[in-house]
């Protein structure tokens, strides 16, 4: 940095030149942004790179964000939930969440507290408030990431429809268990939509993998994508069924 030279200086005020003060000012900013950085780097470190990147936005998203819609709704689907999914995995009137992310009414502290833990995100990023959000004893969030990928794997390894939807039976059955001894049973639902609209991703990917095998010649790439594709269609598909009986 360019030495700076104070014009003059009392016990109480330091007078600087106009391009002094800006330097002054850029490299503050510039401080805190490589703080930021690091402060980043350092919760990807201490996470995972896949456990921290499900709290960063797409430019969609941050664009949403800056045109002024509600942080709730715009985190709500990143996570792939239904507003009533959330309501009800919060014990949130529906009509109360639907004011909330409308802008209608601001939320309260302890609702939007709720919000955030559901949604396993800093209250900070919904509101003002510093308050920390509890996190739910179920985790939808975290359980449907863990599943999804439970589930793609599966589907690696064996492309079988009838496997692929007894496993996701299971896992529905394994959250019902844990949510009754917890008393959370109204949490499943977010967690069994959020794993839907994860797995639903999958599928669509594998499908579009294989036409780009198959454009390039290797049809039998192409196939097992394929078959990938249609056994996380059929766990879809069952997943589907577990939400409606809820």
């Amino acid at each position: 940095m360019t030495k700076i030279k104070p014009l003059s200086e009392t016990d109480n005020t330091v007078t600087l030149r106009r391009s002094d003060f800006r330097t002054l000012l850029d490299a503050a900013e510039e401080g805190a942004d490589l703080a930021a950085v690091r402060r980043h780097r350092s919760q990807e470190d201490a996470v995972g790179w896949s456990a921290a990147k499900r709290n960063y936005l797409t430019r969609k998203e941050a664009e949403r964000l800056l045109s002024g819609e509600s942080p709730v709704r715009v985190w709500r689907e990143k996570r792939g939930m239904t507003q009533r999914a959330l309501a009800e995995a919060g014990e949130i009137n529906p009509s109360y969440l639907a004011e909330i992310e409308t802008g209608k009414k601001p939320g309260s502290p302890g609702a939007l507290s709720c919000i955030a833990g559901i949604l396993e995100v800093p209250i900070e990023n919904l509101t003002a408030d510093s308050t920390s959000a509890p996190s739910p004893r179920l985790q939808p969030v975290t359980r449907a990431e863990k599943a999804a990928g439970r589930l793609v794997r599966l589907a690696e390894r064996t492309g079988t429809r009838d496997r692929l939807v007894e496993e996701a039976h299971a896992i529905v059955r394994e959250w019902l268990e844990i949510a009754g001894r917890e008393g959370v049973r109204h949490q499943v639902k977010a967690a069994i939509g959020s794993l839907r609209s994860l797995v639903t991703q999958s599928s669509v990917e594998r499908a579009r993998l294989a036409v780009e095998q198959d454009r390039n010649g290797d049809a039998e790439a192409a196939q097992r994508m394929n078959r990938i594709s249609q056994a996380l269609e059929a766990a879809v598909d069952a997943l589907t069924t577990e939400y409606r009986r809820l």
